[in-house]
């Protein structure tokens, strides 16, 4: 569009003469705008105009030599393409205005209920509502290309809008999703009820809210997403919308997992590492130091474990090693930490354990281990464990205190 020091290029399709030299006469005198005006008596001549030459606005009488009615604002429409019309009639009748729009018509006036500046005025209402539409189409194209999904809800949450991202993510279609509810497509009930009544707490009260949740595809798959809401008020301060972006955050959640679980976990056995067990060592001696309490310290160390690795191979040390893992892990209860220490040494720390307890545990792990049976080519593979025990006290003055306790009492148990 010309800016507003530029003449506006105007086409006039007119075939009477006296009411185009009043169209020229009429713009001509404003002073706001100035108008560059060319002059044509038919849609013929017209698209010619089209073809040869830039306009900012059409404005076209309906009873032309070649046409006529609402018929040549439909072919008006055609020809000028994006170019805004401004339909000129000599009839003031409301319904008929409303089809000339319809049929593609920018807006309309009366011939001869111009005014001093009406004509002008419209003009540039006009090329501003065009501007704005492209302004609008080129958000909603952006919109539309977004990679993450973005929809537009009502105050209750009814989707208005969604873009071809949300589709992509959730499995369903706009179609199937305008008017119904985000939580009634994809909720997956893993976050609880307390979630959602903060997040609408925050939303209502006019806050932007962000946070995970994990979310169920139209096909059943779980998937980790990151949302973002934001409301979106009225002049008033009223909420009326809320605007969502949803960005899939599965292989990002699985990698962390995956990074988690090497930081944290022995790659053999899927026991706890020398690391974490020290770090849940530290914690249960610092509360048992402030708070009381009991726990014990269990130290495991396999017998002649060089032995099986140098008679029976190395695959075969790894196979024991995972099933006493498996014995420990079996046998211990959500509150314990079973751990691989390193090599075949490993212990398990038994928070809010006596010392009766951790000695039934340990008889228990001790029988199992010794039940456990490999085939091997050079013969069946058969393991023994010994084990040492460590209460620990308020007076301990550090977790290695404790350990030493514990091995020193599983090397006497070995000997």
């Amino acid at each position: 569009m010309s800016s507003v020091k530029s003449p506006i290029r105007v086409l006039l399709v007119e075939d009477e003469t006296g009411d185009a030299h009043l169209v020229k006469a009429v713009l001509k005198q404003n002073h706001d705008f100035s108008f560059e005006i060319t002059w044509v008596e038919s849609l013929a001549v017209a698209e010619h105009q089209l073809k040869n030459s830039c306009f900012d606005v059409m404005l076209l009488d309906l009873s032309l030599p070649d046409s006529d009615g609402l018929e040549t604002v439909k072919i008006g429409r055609h020809i000028a393409c994006d170019i805004p019309i401004v339909v000129l009639t000599g009839r003031a009748d409301v319904d008929f205005a409303l089809a000339a729009l319809k049929a593609g018509a920018t807006d309309y006036m009366v011939k001869g209920d111009f005014g001093f500046d009406g004509l002008a005025r419209v003009i540039r209402y006009a090329l501003l509502r065009v501007e704005m539409e492209t302004h609008n189409k080129l958000l909603v194209a952006a919109l539309e290309a977004a990679a993450n999904s973005i929809i537009i809800t009502d105050t209750e949450a009814n989707i208005k809008w969604a873009n071809p991202a949300f589709t992509r993510l959730t499995g369903y279609s706009l179609e199937e999703a305008m008017g119904n509810k985000p939580s009634e497509l994809v909720k997956s009930g893993k976050q609880n009820e307390l979630f959602y009544q903060e997040m609408w707490r925050n939303l209502l009260a006019g806050k932007h809210w962000r946070g995970e949740v994990i979310n169920r595809h139209k096909n059943g798959d779980l998937y980790h997403e990151e949302l973002s809401i934001a409301p979106v008020k009225n002049n008033r301060g009223e909420i009326v919308n809320f605007i969502g972006i949803k960005e899939n955050i599965s292989e990002r959640k699985s990698l962390e997992e995956m990074l988690h679980k090497l930081a944290n976990t022995d790659p053999l056995t899927g026991l706890f590492n020398r690391r974490v067990f020290l770090e849940r060592l530290t914690q249960e001696s610092d509360r048992i130091s402030r708070l009381g309490g009991s726990a014990v310290l269990l130290m495991l160390d396999l017998d002649f474990f060089k032995n099986i690795n140098d008679n029976y191979g190395h695959a075969a040390g790894d196979e024991v090693l995972k099933q006493f893992a498996n014995v420990m892990r079996h046998n211990s209860r959500s509150i314990d930490v079973p751990a691989r220490l390193g090599g075949e040494e490993f212990a398990i720390l038994l928070p809010s354990t006596g010392r009766k307890e951790a000695l039934i545990m340990a008889e228990r792990l001790r029988k199992e281990v010794g039940n456990i049976a490999i085939t091997h080519p050079k013969g069946t593979v058969h393991i023994t464990v010994s084990i040492g025990a460590a209460l620990l006290s308020e007076h301990d003055t550090d977790s290695e205190v404790v350990l030493n306790r514990a091995d020193s009492a599983m090397y006497t148990a070995k000997e």
